[in-house]
């Protein structure tokens, strides 16, 4: 048989496995559901629904549907370990009990727009030592806070230093805050963002309120109720609204907060020489002339300092060179003095040799 055919095979076998146990356990989960005891209902589960609708439908805007629960549904007759009166006496504690805004925050829209201040500045020193003492006792004085702060360098060998704040500081008291750094410091630049959340304030408060009012008329709901799974389904949806309350009141504070005490983001860098800000003027053609040559002589000298510093910075590299070459030259000339020794003795002894040669001739002839 093929390799083909049995895989086939094998395949088709484990398909029919799968169907014959998915139907099987679809019968046997169709069967319990059907055996489960089941308690009838008064119709009074419905009845608090509708009310609950009906509550829901002149506070919340949301419509929702309470507890998922229809008419004619039936619960299970699960154990629950209570009795009627006990979910009554566990009611969700009402949420205005010490999570309502206090009377002391002075944020009132009707006074004028609620404004969210970021101001965000960059600047420099020589004196940070100084200058971190007073804006540190200026933040203090103003009723702020810190909310963040780094430092990095040292300050030792030019290894200048950099501080960087979060600042809290109460809205009316910003400028002064700013005045004070840029007497300070130099300030090199600054930017500011303004958020309005007007809107978003008065929109939640109307939120809450509304909530509130649900909240009551659910307990009242709750006060009344008999049967076990009413409770249940007001105890849902009380927590859900307290939930709500709760979410939206702590929004509210973050919003107060962000309000009443504007944000400054400072960093200061220490600095051997400050920038000079000059006033913006408009550049003549003889100032440019003499910004380029003043450009030109800054240029040179310091091209000719670094030079200086390069070249004794190579000092020692300059030694070492200098005495390989004159190592290298002292072998150079005593090869060459060798050389020249050699060639002399190999001139001489040729020209003693010519000689011989030259008297060998001579006494031939006389001997003829």
């Amino acid at each position: 048989m093929k390799k083909g055919a049995i895989i086939g095979i094998v395949a088709g076998v484990v398909a029919v496995n799968f169907l014959a146990f998915g139907m099987l356990g679809a019968y046997l989960t169709k069967a319990k559901a059907a055996g489960a005891p089941v308690r009838e209902h008064s119709g009074e589960v419905q009845v608090i629904n509708d009310q609950i609708d009906t509550v829901l439908g002149a506070n919340n805007s949301t419509n929702y549907k309470s507890a998922g629960v229809n008419s004619g549904a039936v619960m299970a007759d699960y154990e629950y370990g209570y009795d009627e009166g006990d979910y009554v006496s566990e009611a969700p504690a009402d949420p205005g009990t010490g999570t309502a805004i206090s009377n002391e925050v002075n944020v009132d829209p009707e006074k004028g727009r609620l404004l969210i201040r970021t101001v965000t500045m960059s600047t420099e020193t020589k004196t940070i030592d100084q200058v971190k003492a007073d804006v540190e006792s200026q933040i203090k004085s103003l009723g702020g806070y810190i909310e963040n702060s780094s430092m990095s360098g040292t300050g030792k060998n030019r290894d200048l230093r950099m501080l960087y704040y979060t600042i809290r500081i109460p809205a009316d008291k910003l400028d002064t805050l700013i005045a004070t750094v840029g007497n300070s410091c130099t300030v090199l630049s600054s930017s500011e963002n303004t958020t309005d959340v007007t809107l978003e304030y008065v929109d939640t408060k109307a939120r809450v309120d509304s909530l509130r009012v649900e909240y009551e008329q659910l307990m009242t709901l709750l006060s009344e109720a008999k049967d076990l799974d009413n409770i249940i389904i007001l105890q849902n949806r009380l927590s859900e609204v307290r939930y709500q309350i709760e979410s939206a009141e702590s929004r509210i504070r973050v919003l107060e907060n962000q309000v009443q005490y504007a944000t400054l983001n400072l960093q200061i860098a220490e600095v051997l020489e400050e920038t000079q800000i000059e006033e913006p003027h408009i550049v003549t053609y003889g100032e440019k002339v003499g910004e380029q040559f003043k450009d030109m002589w800054e240029g040179t000298v310091t091209f000719f300092q670094n030079f200086l510093l390069g070249l004794i910075a190579a000092i020692p590299f300059l030694v070492f060179m200098g005495i390989v070459a004159v190592i290298v030259l002292i072998i150079v000339f005593s090869a060459r003095k060798k050389r020249a020794k050699r060639a002399a003795a190999l001139a001489k002894a040729e020209a003693a040799k010519k000689e011989e040669a030259s008297e060998k001739k001579t006494e031939e002839k006389e001997a003829e």
